[in-house]
């Protein structure tokens, strides 16, 4: 909760170039929502071609800047990590004990390293405040983030006593299926799923449609999946992209299994992030 006697000294979007977050930044940028200070997205560096494709529309559609901010490439720090030995940065792997044969699931650390601690850097920057130093108590940030009515379990309050999320797609009681109406109501191209390549969310169906209309970032994937098998010293357990802990190429996609899957952000990498999912589970 922020203090009423604060003054706001930013707004601004966290931006996935997903459904949700998109249409939040078009209709702040069109007056159906207030206006912003500016947009930021936090680039992972192994984000499908589609979602850079689309950020580029977007820059060109919005009036107000789009800040881009990376801590590195996901994707290289893994393998890196793999390779040396160094600190792995943990993403939400299913795993399976090599004795016993239970299954579980890592930690999701990968959005807070990647994603929001970026873009809270970005923002004491913008808003001067160097890091270390205490954000002045008569200030305060307002932060969007693209969260829709049918994920209103991924609201929470941000970690930082001076940022205050708002949520507006709730506010407005819309879905992620009215965000997709309103694009189409307005000519407005449809983005695809923003998340990692090789996020373990995916579902069966994005898995099947990448390895039928996106056939290089699903090769990409399976050699990504191979490469994680023995994870770092400190995991013992093998780890695998999909929830059946086996090999993503040998894997065939039922769609009728679709709505089984677990997918459990939709279409953007916010609002669930550091959450333990140790958690065992059958198949």
């Amino acid at each position: 909760m922020i203090n009423k006697n604060r003054s706001k000294a930013l707004t601004v979007i966290s931006l996935g170039a997903g459904v949700q977050s998109s249409v939040m930044a078009i209709m702040a940028a069109k007056g159906d929502f207030p206006p912003v200070d500016c947009a930021i997205f936090a680039d992972t560096g192994y984000e499908p071609k589609a979602v850079y494709q689309y950020l580029e529309f977007l820059k060109k559609i919005l009036p107000y800047p789009i800040h881009l901010v990376a801590k590195g490439n996901i994707k290289d720090d893994m393998i890196n990590s793999i390779d040396n030995g160094t600190r792995f940065p943990t993403a939400p792997f299913f795993t399976q004990q090599e004795i016993t044969g239970k299954k579980g699931m890592l930690r999701r650390q990968c959005t807070n390293d990647y994603k929001i601690q970026p873009i809270r850097q970005k923002i004491r920057k913008l808003c001067n405040v160097p890091y270390k130093k205490h954000f002045p108590k008569d200030k305060y940030v307002e932060q969007w983030i693209g969260i829709s009515t049918d994920e209103i379990q991924r609201m929470k309050p941000a970690r930082d006593k001076y940022i205050l999320n708002r949520h507006p797609l709730i506010e407005a009681k819309m879905s992620r299926q009215d965000c997709l109406n309103y694009l189409k109501k307005e000519n407005i191209p449809l983005p695809e799923k923003s998340a990692c390549i090789v996020c373990p969310y995916h579902n069966d169906a994005y898995w099947h449609f990448m390895k039928t209309e996106r056939t290089s970032e699903f090769e990409d994937a399976v050699e990504f999946d191979k490469k994680i098998r023995t994870g770092s010293r400190k995991i013992r357990d093998k780890l695998y992209l999909h929830r059946s802990c086996k090999p993503l190429d040998e894997i065939e996609f039922n769609k009728e299994e679709n709505d089984k899957q677990l997918d459990m952000f939709n279409n953007e990498c916010e609002g669930m992030c550091g959450v333990w999912y140790r958690n065992n589970y059958t198949t």
